[in-house]
């Protein structure tokens, strides 16, 4: 079932609403669930909910992530955290293998999944969170790097000359 229907017949949209949806997906050229949070349809944690359950994964809400410990995150290499933008959350111990849950905007990307796994020789069980919400922990482990934002110097204020007149 796509993931607007599954939220009309879970009672969390309308039919209307997925609708609304659907044209903004169509004229911005974005995902559905991007949508829905332009639009401001669903709260962004009901919304992660919403389709952590449609997905069958878990979910972790941004103030959790902020709690993961630098040595988890750095259990996994950082050119593939950095590259796939993944949150290495827990490491479990099971049998003769162990297992990593890591956070990811696309828990059913299963090249990603893979990838991981490959690096880490590890079962990997994915859970949802918002992208934003991963790379900002990311960067706070210093495992990509933040925008760069150059400086505008203004002129000094005796040199710069405001003619309120042209703008009335």
């Amino acid at each position: 079932m796509r993931l607007g229907e599954w939220l009309v017949h879970n009672g969390a949209l309308t039919p209307e609403q997925v609708q609304t949806i659907l044209a903004y997906q169509s004229q911005w050229k974005c995902k559905f669930g991007e949508a829905v949070l332009s639009l401001n349809i669903l709260p962004r944690e009901v919304f992660l909910r919403l389709l952590a359950g449609h997905l069958n994964v878990p979910f972790i809400r941004s103030d959790q992530l902020d709690k993961v410990p630098a040595s988890i995150i750095h259990a996994v290499p950082a050119e593939v955290v950095s590259r796939l933008r993944i949150c290495p959350l827990k490491l479990r111990q099971t049998g003769s293998r162990g297992s990593i849950f890591i956070a990811t905007h696309q828990p059913e990307n299963l090249k990603l999944i893979d990838e991981v796994s490959f690096a880490t020789s590890l079962i990997v069980q994915p859970v949802l969170a918002f992208q934003e919400d991963i790379e900002r922990t990311l960067r706070r482990h210093g495992l990509i790097a933040g925008r760069h934002v150059e400086p505008i110097e203004l002129p000094p204020e005796e040199d710069f000359r405001w003619d309120h007149s042209r703008y009335r």
